[in-house]
């Protein structure tokens, strides 16, 4: 039989005062960088925030094909829970330039946004973001300012 010890690792990817993540493209500037590793793959990331939207954690959920839903939203919750966040928001790297909502990102937003408040989290948005140019065009489509949220 193997036991297997599991750890959490913290990487500094911010130094200083971070400004509450309140406009979508606030969560695309702190994505900066992120991409690096993934950019030609589909990724998925979860940001948590305090109760003031500063932003506690950005995590990598899972990257490949259909990263998003291929995602449980139990894989979502325990990163969100652990790091005790009163919100999230969640990002889709996405290696193209089309950053149009497929049915695949409708079906896990509600899923994600109805365990977020079964939970008592506030589910801020679902960003998809193309990472073919490292953000510099900036080239992304936000759930809640499509008013959909």
């Amino acid at each position: 039989m193997q036991t297997f010890e599991t750890s959490l690792h913290y990487r500094l990817v911010w130094m200083g005062d971070l400004d509450p993540l309140t406009k979508p493209k606030l969560f695309v500037d702190y994505m900066l960088g992120a991409f690096a590793d993934c950019a030609s793959e589909e990724s998925l990331w979860l940001i948590s925030m305090n109760p003031k939207n500063r932003p506690i954690s950005r995590t990598l959920l899972r990257s490949g094909p259909m990263a998003a839903a291929m995602t449980l939203p139990r894989d979502l919750f325990k990163i969100a829970l652990h790091a005790d966040a009163y919100a999230i928001a969640v990002v889709r790297g996405e290696p193209s330039e089309d950053v149009a909502m497929t049915k695949h990102d409708h079906r896990v937003v509600k899923r994600f946004g109805e365990t977020a408040g079964w939970l008592g989290i506030e589910f801020v948005d679902y960003l998809i973001v193309s990472t073919s140019d490292d953000l510099r065009r900036a080239v992304f489509h936000s759930w809640s300012a499509a008013g959909r949220l």
